[in-house]
C-alpha cells in the first residue's frame, strides 16, 4: 500500500511540473499560434533543474525583450549609473558626458544634475570618448520622425526630441525654445523637420488642443552646449579638451532608470545605458561596445545564441534565443531577488482580476510578439519564462490573449 502511495504521489508530482510536452500539447491545441514560429522555455528558480520548452534554441527576433539584457548589463558591470564626469576650476564647473539619457526629459522627472549645478556660475562642457552612431542598424528609415527613434549621442538632453503643445488659447509652446518653428497650414503632417537642420515646420490645424507633439532633432556639440544653458539656466562654453582629472557623480535613482526601459520600453533611454554600460568599462560611450560587454558576462555557448546589434530592439536584425533569455533573467533575479524585480518589472500583462503573479517585459515589431518574466505559481514557486511567437499574421489582440492563457496555464501547473 505504501509503495502505492509513493507512485501516486511521485506521478501527481511530476504531472504538476511545466514539462516540456505538456507546453508542447498547449501550443499543439492552440490555433491561433498554427502559422506561427514558437518558442517558449520555463525553468523553476532556485532549483539545479533543466530549462523545458520547445524550440529554446531557435533565433528569435526579440524586439524590445532586448532590454532584458540592457538592464541585465548595467547590474552586472556595477549597478551604479554615472550621471556626468567632472571637476572643479575656481568658479567654473567642468563637466564630460557619460550618455546618461534624463536631463530636462520631457517624459521623466529626474533634476540630479540640476540640483548638482545650482548656484554656480559657469559650465564647461569638455568632449568625451565617444563611439557612437546616431542610428542603430536596421533601424526604419520611416521612422526617423517619431519620439520612440530619436537618435542617440553622448549627452541626451530633453530627450533628444522637440515638445509642442497647443494651449487652449491656440497657441504652440514648443521645449526647448531654441529651434526655428515655422507655421505651414498646407503640409500634411502635423510636424515636419529638415531633413540636415534643425528647421521645423508645424500645421497648426492638425493639433488638436491639449496635444502634444514629439519630434526628434539632430544633435551635435553645439546643440547640446545651447541647451545645457537653456536647461540649466547658466552661461556654459564648448572646450575641446578631454576632462583628464575628474570625479564621477552617480545617479541614486538606478531603479527608476530600468523601470523606464522595462516598464516604459524608451528605446532612446534603453540605447543610452547600453552606452554607459561601455563608459564604466572602457572610460568610452559606445553602444557597440556596451553589447560586446553584456554578451562578455555570459558563458561561450549562450552567447552564440544571440546576435545583438543594438541596446533597445528595434532593430530587425537581432536575434536571441529563448535559453539565453532564461538565463538573462536568471542572472538578474540572482543579482537583485524578486523582490527588487517586482519593482522594476511591469506587472500581470494584460491580465484582469488577479493578483499580481506575474512580472515581465513585451516586446514587439510587426508580425513579432514576445514576454519574458518571472511567474510565481499557485502552489507559491517562482519561474522565469520566456514565450516568443514570430512571423504570425493573426490579430495581435488575438496573439496577447494566446500569451494570457499561457500564463494562466503556467500560474495554475
Amino acid at each position: 500500500m505504501k509503495k502505492v502511495l509513493i507512485l501516486i504521489l511521485i506521478c501527481t508530482n511530476a504531472y504538476s511540473q511545466i514539462s516540456s510536452k505538456r507546453i508542447n500539447r498547449w501550443v499543439a491545441k492552440n490555433e491561433i499560434l498554427k502559422n506561427s514560429v514558437v518558442s517558449i522555455a520555463v525553468k523553476e528558480l532556485d532549483k539545479n533543474k533543466k530549462i523545458n520548452g520547445i524550440n529554446i534554441n531557435t533565433f528569435m527576433t526579440p524586439a524590445s525583450n532586448l532590454k532584458i539584457l540592457t538592464v541585465l548589463g548595467s547590474i552586472y558591470v556595477g549597478d551604479t549609473i554615472p550621471i556626468i564626469k567632472y571637476n572643479f576650476s575656481n568658479d567654473t564647473l567642468k563637466i564630460s558626458p557619460t550618455g546618461f539619457p534624463l536631463l530636462a526629459h520631457p517624459k521623466y522627472q529626474n533634476k540630479e544634475l540640476e540640483k548638482f549645478v545650482n548656484s554656480l556660475n559657469h559650465i564647461e562642457y569638455h568632449l568625451s570618448n565617444t563611439d557612437l552612431i546616431k542610428y542603430g542598424p536596421a533601424w526604419a528609415w520611416d521612422d526617423l520622425s517619431y519620439y520612440f527613434q530619436a537618435e542617440r549621442s553622448p549627452m541626451p538632453i530633453f530627450g533628444n526630441v522637440v515638445k509642442i503643445i497647443k494651449k487652449e488659447n491656440g497657441d504652440l509652446i514648443s521645449t526647448p525654445n531654441n529651434f526655428k518653428i515655422n507655421l505651414d497650414y498646407n503640409q500634411k503632417e502635423k510636424i515636419n523637420r529638415a531633413i540636415d537642420e534643425n528647421v521645423f515646420s508645424v500645421n497648426p490645424s492638425l493639433i488638436k488642443l491639449e496635444d502634444t507633439i514629439y519630434h526628434p532633432f539632430i544633435s551635435s556639440n553645439k546643440v547640446i552646449v545651447d541647451l545645457l544653458h537653456n536647461s540649466l539656466k547658466t552661461s556654459v562654453s564648448l572646450s575641446n579638451n578631454k576632462l583628464d582629472i575628474y570625479q564621477v557623480l552617480n545617479s541614486v535613482n538606478v531603479d527608476e532608470i530600468y523601470s523606464i526601459i522595462l516598464k516604459k520600453s524608451d528605446n532612446l533611454i534603453s540605447e543610452s545605458l547600453a552606452a554607459n554600460i561601455s563608459f564604466r568599462v572602457n572610460d568610452t560611450i559606445s553602444v557597440k561596445k556596451g553589447i560586446d560587454i553584456i554578451k562578455n558576462s555570459f558563458k561561450n555557448n549562450i552567447s552564440k545564441q544571440m546576435n545583438l546589434f543594438d541596446g533597445s530592439g528595434l532593430s530587425r536584425y537581432n536575434l536571441i534565443t529563448t535559453e539565453a533569455l532564461i538565463i538573462s533573467l536568471e542572472k538578474i533575479y540572482q543579482m537583485v531577488g524578486i523582490e527588487r524585480i517586482k519593482k522594476i518589472f511591469p506587472n500581470n500583462f494584460i491580465i484582469d482580476n488577479y493578483e499580481d503573479f506575474v512580472w515581465g517585459k513585451t516586446g514587439t515589431l510587426k508580425n513579432n510578439y514576445n514576454y519574458s518574466g518571472y511567474i510565481v505559481n499557485d502552489k507559491g514557486r517562482q519561474y522565469v519564462f520566456s514565450i516568443m511567437i514570430n512571423h504570425f499574421t493573426e490579430d495581435l489582440d488575438n496573439i496577447k490573449n494566446a500569451i494570457a492563457d499561457f500564463l494562466i496555464f503556467l500560474k495554475s501547473s
